[in-house]
């Protein structure tokens, strides 16, 4: 029997895109994943990825009471005795995600592991040309996150981006590591095939909650709105972050018969009931000056949402403000984008766009781009990755 390799994945606060790419590697029967985290999970639900999940439970928060918790964990030993365990590992590779400080803290304790390192960037702060210091929301966070950043690429022998390559033209340094763009695969268990749709009624969905973006033409209540005044249903999955706003879409919903505001569902939940509304959507519009102080945001970006709307055999409708997945719905013709003008006129636009075309393009999307297919260009970054460090 040929030993599995292992893979010990790093992800302070998993995320879905991970256990997509762990539950793939898991399935191929050549692996062993392993996942360590500082954050209390869903152990039934990550446990369908990982075949072992070790957690030491550290808050992202930045308050004094989560202060005196970290420091009650070092001196105890608690945070010594998990990166201890780590370090005691010796796989085919190290999967970190970050930026995060415990993903930097990780790394810095492996820095004499002689493993292959790979970084996944799910988010790259570093494309924000914002002072941190200078901005009301993410204030110091966002300056460690791009110290964190910096730090993780110089220590690891390989980038794995959530986003596309072209990111890296917005930072100021130099990443010289082999690089890899995440690719849009669907998870073959979570895919459900184009649906014919019973009736002529148009629904789209925003796979997530309402939220709250600064530097946007309209808000997101107002893009209700604009889409329900067309006799078009709306839906949304899970809360919106502030409570006091959330509040509002509460009310909204319960007097707007066009509106509907899911609670939070399971990744696979959300696909199969999105799978029967008609488009799924990325319909926030943002003024020239966000777009152009943050092209990560914008341009190159690559949401989970555009993947959970292709499992659920949804075209897309899209901003065009959005380069990257513009590029790919184009080129497959696996929906259209818009721009803002077109947004208050967009019943008129369905109307006339061919959607079982459409549908027959998202299925073909989905037989290629399965993970099942495709996760041999991972198993081939990995080893370049690790015969590069040899």
């Amino acid at each position: 029997m040929v030993k599995k390799k292992q893979i010990v994945f790093i992800d302070p606060l998993p995320n879905v895109s991970m256990y997509r790419l762990a539950r793939s590697l898991k399935l191929t029967g050549r692996y062993e994943t392993i996942l360590f985290s500082f954050s209390k999970i869903d152990k039934e639900f990550f446990g369908k990825a990982y075949d072992k999940i070790f957690v030491l439970e550290l808050s992202h928060h930045l308050k004094v009471k989560n202060l005196f918790d970290l420091s009650k964990k070092i001196l105890n030993g608690e945070v010594k005795t998990f990166l201890e365990q780590i370090g005691r590992m010796n796989p085919y590779l190290f999967h970190i995600t970050g930026p995060d400080l415990f993903s930097l803290m990780t790394l810095n304790f492996l820095k004499n592991n002689l493993c292959s390192k790979i970084y996944y960037s799910n988010d790259l702060w570093s494309t924000d040309n914002r002072n941190f210091f200078f901005t009301k929301n993410s204030w110091i966070k966002g300056e460690i996150n791009k110290f964190c950043e910096k730090r993780c690429f110089r220590l690891a022998n390989g980038a794995l981006n959530k986003m596309s390559l072209e990111d890296f033209e917005y930072i100021k340094y130099n990443v010289n590591l082999p690089k890899m763009a995440l690719p849009p695969n669907c998870l073959d268990e979570w895919t459900f095939l184009p649906q014919k749709k019973k009736n002529k009624e148009i629904h789209l969905v925003c796979g997530a909650g309402p939220h709250k973006i600064g530097d946007t033409i309209f808000s997101f209540m107002e893009q209700i709105k604009i889409i329900n005044s067309q006799k078009i249903y709306f839906h949304t999955y899970g809360s919106c972050p502030n409570e006091k706003e959330d509040k509002k879409f509460d009310d909204e919903a319960k007097k707007n018969e066009y509106y509907i505001k899911h609670s939070k569902v399971t990744p696979r939940r959300l696909n199969e009931e999105m799978s029967g509304y008609s488009y799924g959507t990325f319909l926030t519009f943002f003024e020239r000056a966000k777009e152009d102080s943050n092209p990560g945001l914008v341009r190159t970006q690559l949401s989970s949402r555009m993947i959970n709307y292709l499992e659920s055999g949804l075209p897309i409708i899209i901003n065009k403000q959005y380069s990257y997945m513009v590029e790919i719905v184009e080129k497959h013709n696996i929906g259209f984008s818009i721009d803002v003008e077109d947004l208050k006129n967009l019943r008129k636009i369905l109307e006339q766009k061919d959607y079982p075309q459409f549908q027959k393009n998202v299925k073909k999307f989905q037989e290629e781009f399965k993970w099942s297919k495709k996760i041999k260009d991972i198993e081939a970054f990995y080893e370049k990755v690790i015969k590069i460090k040899k």
